[in-house]
């Protein structure tokens, strides 16, 4: 199954100490200028890691809970930032087995920052479907998801079930095998992958900092649960 696969990729750690800068960025450039009354409302971080974002969150005054499927991370998480431990939360990999994410209920914010790409359609929809049934009208809802031109991981993928592909390449820095993924073609793939959400905003983000290695294209979408 591949979801017990990519569990057994995440086990091995995931290390960022520091915030991702595409979460950074939508605080700085949508969430604190546009919806400065939901400061201090509940926010779930879906695929927290080792809790960065969540102890960011924290700091600018969101009632926010992180939850992982990666023991590893969470375990980690919880040493490095003690004073968020409680926030880190560990969570099946299989969506069908939770209940909800974080909070059942009242959710004004869920980011989801290169985490949701790794279910297949099925569990994806699963997913997508908790994570908006927990939020109120209004909330705004944010994620990352690879795109096709991310060269390195999607030309050296293979098709395989549930819309996914299977990943397998090896550099200087990372090996990567039996690892599935989904990709995302266009804007308007964007849109239909969050068809439960009114899109807001549109954009992207790449950076190629290897000549020997991709760019990381990603797609960013940030959207309104109506």
């Amino acid at each position: 199954m591949y979801l017990q696969d990519n569990q057994r990729y995440w086990e091995r750690g995931y290390t960022a100490p520091n915030v991702d800068s595409s979460l950074f960025r939508f605080y700085g450039r949508i969430l604190k200028p546009d919806f400065p009354q939901l400061r201090g409302k509940r926010l779930v971080d879906f695929g927290c890691g080792q809790g960065a974002s969540v102890n960011f969150l924290h700091k600018v005054g969101f009632d926010v809970v992180g939850v992982d499927s990666s023991s590893t991370d969470i375990e980690a998480g919880r040493a490095l930032f003690p004073h968020v431990a409680n926030r880190l939360e560990l969570c099946d990999i299989d969506p069908g087995k939770v209940p909800y994410y974080g909070f059942a209920d009242n959710v004004a914010i869920v980011t989801a920052v290169q985490s949701l790409y790794y279910l297949d359609d099925d569990h994806f929809e699963i997913c997508l479907r908790k994570l908006a049934d927990a939020m109120e009208p209004g909330g705004v809802f944010y994620a990352t998801m690879m795109g096709t031109r991310c060269d390195e991981f999607y030309k050296n993928s293979t098709p395989a079930a549930g819309g996914l592909r299977k990943v397998d390449f090896r550099n200087d820095r990372i090996q990567v095998s039996d690892y599935y993924m989904s990709f995302i073609e266009d804007e308007d793939h964007l849109k239909r992958k969050f068809h439960l959400f009114k899109p807001l905003h549109i954009g992207y983000y790449a950076a190629r900092f290897r000549e020997d290695e991709g760019d990381g294209f990603h797609y960013t979408f940030c959207g309104i649960k109506e």
